[in-house]
C-alpha cells in the first residue's frame, strides 16, 4: 500500500465516522425538535383561543351597545 492508498482510506474513514457522528446527533435532536414543536403547537392554541375570545367579545359588546340605543 502506498501513501496515497493510505490518505484516500484514512479519507473514507473519517468520512464514514463523520455521517455516523451526523447521524446519531439528528436522532437525539429529532426528540427535542419534537418537544419543541408540541410546546410551539400548545402555545399556539392558547393565543388562538384568546383571539378567539376577544373577537367574540368585541362582538358581544357592540350588539350590546346597538340593542342599548
Amino acid at each position: 500500500m502506498n501513501v496515497f492508498s493510505a490518505m484516500v482510506t484514512i479519507a473514507a474513514i473519517l468520512g464514514v465516522v463523520a455521517i455516523a457522528r451526523a447521524w446519531i446527533e439528528s436522532r437525539n435532536s429529532s426528540d427535542a425538535d419534537g418537544e419543541r414543536f408540541e410546546r410551539m403547537e400548545r402555545e399556539f392554541r392558547e393565543r388562538i383561543e384568546t383571539l378567539e375570545r376577544i373577537v367574540t367579545d368585541q362582538r358581544e359588546q357592540l350588539r350590546r351597545s346597538i340593542d342599548e340605543l
